[in-house]
């Protein structure tokens, strides 16, 4: 693209932006600018010969965006670009304000003391004099959020100068200063310490990102301030200026990802298919031997897989939450496509610890409270007993309620022989079909599996992003601790349940500290289980090498009731598979666009006696006080 072409361009974005249509095209350089949606801001960087690509991801993360080049011969056209911008937009919203940002260079001095081995971020900002407002409220919260970026425990350090003949050498300010307040736009340079280079100029991409991500949050504080002090912008938060429009490059990585995420079933594949055969086998055997177990044939290679998830373009993503979302989820499949090549080796166990974490002291003492606290209960077997059939048809019911709501609700049961409980894979409900349950627990098993489960399942499919429905790294931990308390706000939480929850996490430590099967088996008897109940307990922890996964419901039924307690609304929740962790994320992402509200609210939400309970929850009640007759 010759000059006199990116002039015709700038005309072009000019009519563009008025109509208030988004801009996305190639400059060149290469450069690129995008523009989601009109705003009174941009984020500009010129590039250099050294840290031209590199820096320029410092401004790819904002919604109004340009980088292009710094040659002498498109100076005039670059100018011209960013006029028509202010001109197209300034006067709708009444000002304007240009962020350029560059790398310092060898011919400025360091930006605090870089001394040591582990440089500070740091930051100058320059201030161009004469403006027609004063910008320095906006500018103290940028700088306040730049100190909050810490890179290897240290924070960032920022400087102001209100001298703008300091911009680098061959780097005057795109606008005269004339120019700017004719034009009602504020124009601000930001120098960047390049920390994230080597001193031969090689990046280093964990501090890149690192620096990205702290950079752009505090862009987006300097923008809401500016918006909310000089224009008419309504904005709800610093979120809402965030980026809305999805790219095709992040479409690309959430398909890819969930190619790879789809094509195997974790659990089932690590769940063995002669669990009825085994006990049988290990009560013949006096308790003293557990047979063999087998598993399903895996359906896919865990080596061509990975090659396929690390082939996934997930740098090429201009959106740093949304890319570091995409990494953690690559990471956790990762780790998973290793343990299905590790089944049924010491390793597998490796594998789990990594994925779920160990058994810290707190929650072994709340697992063995509870078990001290709740005997166990003698067995009554009067109870009325509910089968597959039956089962069935209640869960239909429940899918018709919320198909009321939403029609495009399709969740769908299957009853299966090759699993041993209630599962939930991809939204369909697997009911196993010996399954016979309490009828007392009916209700509260449907909550667990459907208003939990399955309801997340389709609220994250009716998400942008199929992450949402397959589940963000950690998810499990939430879905579980949701559903568990979801079976105390169905009024169903037994003294039974929640010794089963305890049980899973002596075992999973037992396991973890090197006991056998059968050690453990006789350790959960000693507890009070019943023999089937120890074995059951036991066979789903050492299953496929030793999947700790169990310890995951004690845990996030502990973390739920604490982030209940501390105020935390439920509704945020069910917006997909999210982990806690994720909220923060998840109202972000709302306040910009990129996600709604979830579809469907679990049915007990609207229930009296469950916002009772949960009433209850929030005013400090204890796990062992759950028990409901």
């Amino acid at each position: 693209m010759s000059p006199a072409q990116l002039i015709r361009l700038a005309a072009e974005v000019s009519g563009r932006l008025s109509q208030g249509d988004r801009v996305r095209r190639t400059l060149p350089g290469p450069g690129r600018i995008h523009v989601d949606r009109a705003l009174p801001v941009l984020a500009l960087h010129r590039l250099s010969d050294t840290a031209g690509p590199s820096c320029a991801q410092l401004v790819t993360a904002e919604a109004s965006y340009a980088y292009v080049t710094n040659d002498k011969r498109y100076q005039r056209a670059v100018a011209q670009l960013v006029r028509s911008m202010v001109c197209a937009l300034q006067p709708r919203f009444g000002r304007f304000l240009l962020v350029e940002v560059w790398t310092r260079p060898e011919a400025h001095p360091p930006i605090g003391s870089q001394a040591s081995e582990t440089p500070a971020p740091g930051f100058r900002i320059f201030v161009q004099e004469g403006s027609d407002s004063d910008p320095y409220p906006s500018l103290e919260r940028f700088g306040a959020q730049l100190r909050k970026i810490k890179i290897q425990g240290r924070p960032g350090v920022v400087e102001f100068v209100s001298d703008p003949k300091a911009y680098p050498d061959r780097m005057k300010p795109v606008l005269s200063q004339k120019a700017a307040t004719e034009l009602g736009c504020l124009q601000i340079g930001v120098e960047v310490e390049p920390i994230f280079l080597s001193g031969d100029g090689e990046v280093f991409p964990d501090l890149l990102r690192r620096l990205r991500t702290g950079f752009a949050r505090a862009l987006k504080h300097l923008f809401h301030a500016f918006a909310q002090r000089e224009t008419n912008l309504q904005t709800r938060n610093f979120h809402s200026l965030g980026r809305r429009a999805i790219v095709k490059a992040t479409w690309d990585v959430d398909a890819k990802l969930d190619k790879v995420s789809t094509s195997f079933d974790f659990l089932l594949c690590v769940t063995p298919v002669n669990a009825e055969a085994a006990w049988n086998a290990f009560k013949k055997s006096r308790f003293e031997k557990l047979p063999p177990l087998r598993y399903r044939a895996l359906p896919l290679d865990p080596g061509l897989a990975k090659r396929r998830l690390f082939s996934i373009p997930i740098e090429k993503i201009e959106d740093p939450t949304i890319a570091d979302l995409f990494r953690e989820k690559q990471g956790e499949l990762d780790r998973k496509l290793t343990m299905l090549g590790d089944r049924n080796t010491r390793r597998f166990l490796f594998g789990s610890i990594q994925l779920y974490g160990f058994v810290d002291p707190s929650l072994l003492r709340a697992a063995e409270e509870i078990l001290e606290r709740l005997p166990p209960s003698a067995k009554d077997t009067s109870r009325t007993r509910v089968g597959a059939d039956e089962f069935e048809a209640r869960v239909l019911e429940e899918f018709a309620q919320y198909r009321q709501v939403w029609p495009e609700f399709s969740g769908r049961t299957e009853k299966s022989a090759g699993v041993s409980s209630l599962t939930v894979s991809n939204g369909v409900l697997l009911i196993p079909k010996r399954l016979k349950i309490e009828a007392r627990r009916v209700e509260a098993l449907i909550q667990h599996e459907v208003g939990t489960h399955v309801l997340t399942y389709f609220n994250g499919k009716a998400q942008r992003f199929t992450q949402m429905r397959t589940g963000l790294d950690g998810y499990e931990e939430l879905q579980e601790g949701l559903a568990v308390l979801a079976e105390y706000l169905a009024g169903g939480m037994t003294q039974g349940r929640l010794r089963t929850l305890a049980g899973r996490v002596i075992a999973a430590k037992m396991i973890m500290d090197g006991a056998s099967f059968v050690d453990t088996f006789r350790v959960l008897c000693r507890y009070g289980f019943s023999q089937r109940a120890a074995f059951d307990v036991s066979l789903r922890i050492y299953r496929g090498g030793g999947l700790t996964k169990d310890v995951i419901y004690l845990r996030g039924l502990v973390a739920l009731l604490k982030y209940v307690q501390e105020g935390g609304e439920l509704a945020p929740l069910y917006v997909g598979k999210i982990a806690i962790r994720h909220v923060p994320i998840v109202r972000e992402l709302e306040s910009r666009g990129v996600l709604t509200a979830p579809k469907l609210k679990p049915r007990i939400a609207q229930d009296p006696e469950s916002a009772a309970r949960l009433e209850r929850v929030r005013t400090g009640l204890r796990i062992y006080d759950m028990v409901q007759s």
